[in-house]
């Protein structure tokens, strides 16, 4: 398959100081995102000012149970601020669950559809995607909390210039694309197979979705293997030299916001290290597309919903007969 833009790029290991930042790519698995500065300079005044990556606890004074007897959530969010604005007051383009068991070396992404047509606490129904234009990342948190029926702990949030810089800075992406990807606003075209993927390819492969058969239910799975491969490269790079933790945990700290303390920090990136990038299960909560005051949205399988919520909650696992079937089943060939 030709390329009209972009290219990806086939590279060996990462080395040196971006493999020492692959760290942020593994926070990623644990916030939609994965050092000193940046080398890619976002525009706009607003924007410079920003990190690339905000991690904040769910709650003030909330201390989450990282000794392993209790899942993790974390919820993971891709703002689609542009240069100038604020990214925690605009809509957010990408929302994902993510659901650690600790003591089984196991997790469970859940996308969840930007169009879904959901309660949102204190607003009335509106799209999901809505809830941080309303209320920031909290408003989101309390939605799905309110949704799935369980406490999240963490939170993060990048935006697109800003995913972009972080897979650029630690030398690119490996992924294993399942099949061809179009993304034709960006001009780009990404051949299925194993490679590594440059910040720009990353990012398109995380937003096309008109080339899709399910558009923006199988773009929502896109965005969960970005995030399964993103774990699994930071596995690797862990595997090679342990004591190198401490150098990944301090290069995310010069490029991100947060107020988690340094010791959950660490709890968290040696939890990811511990993960088995095999057994995450990677869904998007299914639904059909619907109209709603003149207005296209998703309106969620509810029972589906209920169903995955109910096991998800106890362990943050899912059992074999509540995994949705995958919206990108025609092009993987099921």
């Amino acid at each position: 398959m030709g390329t009209m833009g972009t290219r990806c790029d086939r590279r060996g290991p990462m080395g040196g100081r971006a493999a020492r930042r692959a760290a942020l790519v593994a926070l990623l698995l644990m916030a939609w995102t994965l050092g000193s500065t940046l080398g890619t300079t976002p525009g706009g005044s607003a924007a410079r000012a920003l990190p690339v990556l905000q991690l904040e606890r769910a709650r003030a004074g909330y201390v989450p149970t990282l000794d392993g007897s209790e899942p993790i959530f974390i919820l993971a969010l891709g703002s689609d601020a542009r240069p100038g604005e604020e990214i925690d007051g605009q809509r957010a383009d990408s929302i994902h669950l993510i659901a650690i068991n600790p003591a089984k070396h196991r997790a469970t992404i859940v996308g969840f559809p930007r169009d879904a047509w959901v309660a949102i606490p204190g607003y009335g129904t509106n799209k999901i995607n809505a809830a941080m234009t309303a209320g920031g990342p909290d408003l989101v948190v309390a939605t799905v909390e309110s949704l799935m029926g369980v406490t999240i702990d963490y939170w993060a949030l990048t935006w697109f210039d800003g995913f972009r810089a972080m897979i650029d800075d630690i030398g690119g992406l490996r992924v294993d694309v399942p099949f061809d990807v179009v993304y034709a606003y960006a001009r780009a075209e990404i051949p299925a197979g194993p490679q590594t993927l440059s910040g720009k390819d990353a990012l398109a492969f995380a937003r096309a979705r008109h080339a899709l058969p399910a558009g923006d239910f199988g773009r929502s799975e896109n965005q969960g293997l970005l995030l399964v491969s993103a774990l699994a490269q930071f596995r690797a790079e862990f595997a090679k030299d342990p004591s190198r933790l401490l150098d990944w945990v301090g290069a995310g700290l010069r490029n991100m916001r947060t107020d988690v303390p340094l010791d959950q920090l660490l709890r968290l990136a040696f939890t990811a290290s511990t993960l088995n990038p095999r057994k995450v299960t990677n869904i998007v909560l299914p639904g059909g597309t619907g109209m709603a005051g003149g207005t296209s949205v998703v309106n969620l399988d509810q029972a589906a919903l209920q169903a995955i919520a109910a096991d998800l909650r106890d362990d943050g696992l899912l059992r074999k007969g509540t995994i949705p079937p995958s919206p990108n089943a025609s092009l993987l060939g099921g």
